[in-house]
């Protein structure tokens, strides 16, 4: 008896550390994730947070992690300067690393509850029926880069400058909606209701921190940058959107945005998603050509480019680059590369540019579509 109450007492202590080992061991095991938590335990605590916060009329996201910022800031300092004189009286006991381990381990715990373990479910390649090749050519980025020129200069040419201008973000919102409505009719784990898309309240947070839009799982709210760039918009949201339906990964959100465009028949969303997706194909033959060495090709394929572009084209990615220029100078040192390491911790093997593996399954989705 005594033995029993010894192992009950042991357990509540080490509660914590047992729910994250137990935790970690599932991240092996994608598809029990996606059956029991993504498709479960996520969709409809997700979606009951959409409901909670969705009737707030601002995004409380924003507050909660600018909260949580200064207490975690608070607590580091606060512990660093408690462990300096543990050390220094060589007081330092198993007590102590038995309280940083069980912090890390809540930390840990709540984290993949609300939305971490959405990083080791399996890849929608099967629900989309499609082989995604683990690596593209110079040569299929060169051909892809062409077809997207073709692209954007037709759909460029029917969206005239004063539909442009009268866009507004609220507008693109409901069209996003209207496109996941239409989207979930050919693929039903597309299906989003209770929409919670929001305007970030504190742009300047934005640049600091380097966010143009984020998902919240603690409030279920996605959050947008209201100063965007109209054209960036489309893609922006729609990539959001993937996010609260629990697609984390940010090459597997960006797919999903570029199937939505794709199948939306709206030109404005398509054109969007064309100059998203010419970018991470001319940026990713530009690296393989410059890692060759071949910098009079480099110049070559700029130059080739930039001529077969249209001049209404060159002028919308001529703004978009302004906007994300004249703002790369203000992130808090080490804020990308902390992003960065986070996305590789979260099975993202390269980190920010996995953003840029979206081109990986566009070339599989055009294959099956061909």
């Amino acid at each position: 008896m005594n033995r029993s109450k010894k192992l009950v007492k042991y357990g509540v202590k080490w509660i914590w550390q047992i729910v994250a080992l137990l935790l970690v061991v599932c991240t092996f095991f994608p598809e029990f994730v996606q059956l029991a938590y993504t498709k479960l335990l996520f969709k409809w605590g997700a979606m009951g947070l959409r409901i909670i916060t969705g009737w707030i009329p601002f995004s409380i996201g924003e507050y909660l992690y600018l909260f949580l910022l200064i207490l975690l800031i608070y607590n580091t300092i606060s512990s660093l300067y408690k462990l300096k004189y543990q050390f220094k009286s060589a007081i330092f006991t198993t007590n102590t690393w038995y309280t940083v381990s069980k912090n890390a381990s809540v930390i840990f715990v709540i984290f993949e509850l609300i939305w971490g373990l959405n990083y080791h479910q399996i890849t929608p390649s099967k629900d989309f029926n499609l082989q995604v090749p683990k690596s593209y050519t110079e040569r299929q980025m060169d051909s892809m880069s062409l077809s997207l020129i073709s692209q954007l200069n037709k759909t460029r040419s029917i969206i005239s400058d004063s539909q442009l201008k009268s866009v507004k973000g609220h507008s693109l919102i409901k069209q996003s909606l209207r496109h996941y409505g239409a989207i979930s009719e050919q693929y039903s784990f597309l299906s989003y209701s209770y929409p919670n898309v929001k305007w970030a309240q504190l742009p300047r947070l934005g640049d600091y921190i380097g966010y143009l839009a984020f998902y919240h799982p603690i409030t279920g709210e996605a959050i947008l940058r209201a100063d965007l760039p109209i054209l960036t918009l489309p893609f922006t949201i729609s990539h959001e959107i993937a996010h609260q339906l629990g697609y984390a990964s940010e090459t597997e959100a960006n797919f999903i945005a570029y199937v939505v465009a794709l199948n939306s028949k709206d030109p404005l969303f398509e054109y969007a998603m064309q100059l998203q997706l010419f970018t991470y194909s001319q940026e990713a033959q530009l690296f393989m050509i410059a890692k060759s060495g071949n910098f009079k090709k480099w110049e070559a394929v700029v130059k080739r480019n930039k001529a077969l572009l249209s001049p209404k084209v060159l002028s919308d990615r001529k703004t978009i680059r302004a906007f994300f220029l004249a703002r790369q100078n203000q992130r808090l040192p080490g804020s990308e590369k902390l992003y960065d390491q986070f996305l590789i911790w979260n099975k993202q093997a390269n980190g920010i540019n996995s953003y840029n593996d979206v081109l990986l399954w566009a070339l599989a989705y055009q294959k099956k579509s061909a």
